[in-house]
């Protein structure tokens, strides 16, 4: 893949220290806010933000389309159908933006009535609501910028300078802890963090391609070739994108406010995992797009095995690591703002989410399904995991609160991946599943077993930090020795050419 595999270790580097710092912004803010806030107050930040995340799915899946296309133009030195494909994304989503805002607006008059909470909990829900509605313009109007620079492979700037407002809301933090800022103030600098990089990448774009205009105008013609495309990744994104923030919702009617603030401590957990293991998936799709395009088989099979390979030793290191230590991780998380250690009841829910995080090892497969256009059979298996997840979510969270969508989850990922091995991946990609999982898979899940098992045979220090750290950089040293060890020196020379000598 030459200069693209050094692109994509690049940009893998600079995701993993992006995804740190959210990662540690995420972790230390949710306790500090939900301890600063009270449980109820910070779940109207949940609650207020699963409304406005599901509005994501107006983007029609041109998010993955766009950075496809724009590859492919480039890769063909198609200027003029990258001008007017980017014309015409500005446009489009300028239309999104204020579709968005005004549906946010709707929602904010009329929150009293679709939501079973109290008048003082509704008065602060429509200020965020109103946040919300101001910035989703910009933001939409903003978003196809870095699907343009994502095209270009240069996916390490973007995470460079996506750092900057992560430590600007640190700062917030900071001063909302200090100061004692309102909820409505910490949300608005926070939620408007983002405008402080928009002429950064402007600039970056105008350097990387000169010829670029920012005036939106629609061109009909560009739609119709890429819509087809765009369909079918909607179709298939709709049901994914509507089980992953409905649970939350769901919660907030079935359950409680109480229970959406404990969702939103184990996502914030899981947000982890979830940063590391899904950053595979925007880092190769521009890489893999090139691959599709001009039909490298010798590429396309490197990515399937190999990439599935890296990405399980990632994905299992991060979910059976922080398995080890879910108890002091969870007392150190939020053990101060729960009383009488009732954390500890969030323990079996989070191991049991974090198996099923396991399944992020596909990344580098979806991203060549994403990159292709054999889309119709993934959107229906979508709908029918994702409809059977959300029932059975909806039917146990009266009985088991927030178990009830953990259930769901695991219903929903056992439906997923049999699909997949015994179907899609062998009967449209070629790729033998049988020995994609035993040569590729199978491996580091027993070595991160095997090292979970035996750190929970390690002596308590009785002081939650002593026994996290400790057990931490043990299962950490084991689990990396091993995976070592299992590598092919062929393996160890690609790792070390595409990662560490950059």
């Amino acid at each position: 893949m030459g200069s693209s595999s050094k692109k994509i270790g690049k940009g893998l580097i600079w995701t993993v220290a992006y995804n740190i710092i959210s990662a540690l912004y995420g972790f230390i803010s949710v306790p500090l806010l939900i301890s600063h806030y009270g449980k109820d107050e910070y779940g109207l930040i949940g609650l207020a933000l699963s409304i406005n995340v599901f509005m994501q799915l107006m983007d029609l899946g041109f998010n993955n389309t766009n950075i496809r296309f724009y590859s492919i133009w480039l890769n063909k030195n198609d200027k003029t159908k990258l001008v007017r494909g980017f014309k015409s994304s500005l446009a489009f989503y300028g239309l999104i933006g204020f579709l968005n805002s005004s549906i946010l607006l709707i929602i904010l008059i009329f929150a009293k009535d679709i939501f079973a909470i109290d008048a003082t909990h509704t008065i602060i829900l429509k200020k965020l609501i109103a946040v919300l509605t101001v910035s989703a313009f910009i933001n939409w109007y903003s978003s196809c910028f870095d699907q343009l620079i994502k095209s270009t492979e240069n996916i390490d700037w973007i995470q460079r300078r996506s750092i900057i407002p992560k430590l600007f809301q640190i700062i917030i933090l900071f001063v909302t802890l200090k100061f004692n800022l309102s909820i409505t103030l910490f949300f608005a600098f926070t939620t408007f963090s983002f405008l402080i990089i928009i002429p950064l990448t402007i600039k970056k774009i105008k350097s990387l391609l000169p010829f670029i205009s920012f005036k939106p105008q629609l061109d009909i013609s560009i739609l119709k070739e890429i819509l087809p495309y765009s369909i079918g990744i909607f179709s298939f994104g709709f049901f994914q994108f509507s089980f992953n923030n409905l649970r939350p919702v769901f919660l907030g009617i079935e359950g409680s406010l109480s229970d959406v603030s404990d969702y939103r401590v184990i996502s914030g957990v899981i947000g982890i995992v979830s940063l590391f293991s899904g950053m595979f998936l925007s880092v190769l799709l521009p890489s893999t797009s090139k691959i599709i395009a001009t039909d490298n088989k010798r590429a396309f099979y490197d990515v399937a095995y190999s990439g599935t390979k890296y990405i399980t030793i990632v994905t299992a290191m991060m979910c059976f690591g922080i398995m080890s230590v879910s108890p002091e991780l969870l007392d150190l998380y939020v053990g101060h703002a729960y009383k009488n250690q009732s954390y500890l009841k969030l323990v079996p829910w989070l191991n049991l989410w974090l198996l099923c995080m396991l399944s992020a090892h596909n990344q580098a497969i979806s991203s060549l399904i994403l990159a292709g256009s054999k889309v119709k059979a993934v959107a229906w298996i979508s709908a029918i995991s994702s409809v059977t997840g959300l029932s059975a979510s909806w039917l146990l969270i009266t009985h088991y609160g927030i178990g009830g969508v953990i259930y769901g989850l695991v219903l929903y990922t056992s439906v997923q991946l049999s699909f997949y091995y015994f179907y899609y991946w062998p009967k449209y990609m070629g790729i033998d599943s049988k020995v994609l999982f035993i040569k590729s898979v199978l491996p580091y899940l027993v070595i991160g077993s095997g090292c979970y098992f035996i750190i929970q045979l390690l002596p308590e220090a009785g002081n939650s930090w002593i026994d996290l750290l400790y057990k931490g950089i043990i299962f950490i040293l084991i689990y990396l020795i091993a995976s070592l060890l299992s590598l092919s020196r062929q393996d160890r020379i690609f790792i070390t050419t595409n990662l560490i000598h950059r």
